[in-house]
């Protein structure tokens, strides 16, 4: 079900439908948040305050866009503000753009590899077909077929399309390191 008809659900004072909402919104954060922030226990830590503040507010205010933005937004603030703390502590963080650039050690980690391949496919990917990207991306941050159709305009069989065709871009990508 969508966020925003949850929220309606919720907000009229349906206690199992507050439940399902948070659920939702919980699963959603974690994928969301992991994709930004890599240490799994300060992106827990992250989407845990953030549905903790979306928790308190969420029925005292008046959305002039949907509730699913403002609590997304809610989320991004948060994560913008973890970035923010941990420059301030370690004095500089390594941004994607230049961990490309870092030259690979003896200790680096098999899994920060991949995901550094990961996003330089699909930076590839996104200058090659803008839509291409954004529908992994929404595939992958846990939005289902139907919010994924509604968001890009598309039918079932045009995304199920899309989706693979996308999805061979990634792989080819991933294997070759270059789109075609």
């Amino acid at each position: 079900m969508k966020i925003n008809t949850l929220y309606n659900i919720a907000s009229e004072g349906n206690h199992a439908g507050e439940e399902e909402l948070f659920r939702a919104l919980t699963a959603r954060f974690r994928l969301f948040a992991r994709q930004r922030i890599w240490d799994e226990l300060d992106s827990e830590e992250i989407v845990q305050d953030a549905l903790m503040t979306i928790c308190k507010e969420y029925k005292t205010i008046d959305f002039t866009t949907s509730f699913s933005a403002w609590a997304y937004k809610v989320l991004d603030n948060r994560i913008l503000g973890y970035i923010q703390t941990r420059k301030r502590r370690a004095g500089k963080i390594t941004l994607v753009s230049e961990a490309d650039d870092l030259p690979a050690t003896e200790n680096d980690n098999p899994k920060q590899d991949f995901k550094r391949n990961l996003i330089r496919c699909m930076r590839k990917i996104a200058h090659t077909n803008l839509r291409y990207a954004r529908i992994l991306n929404l595939h992958y941050q846990g939005f289902g077929t139907d919010e994924i159709c509604e968001k890009m305009k598309l039918t079932r069989n045009n995304l199920y399309s899309v989706l693979s065709r996308a999805r061979s871009l990634l792989e080819y990508c991933l294997e070759e390191g270059d789109v075609r």
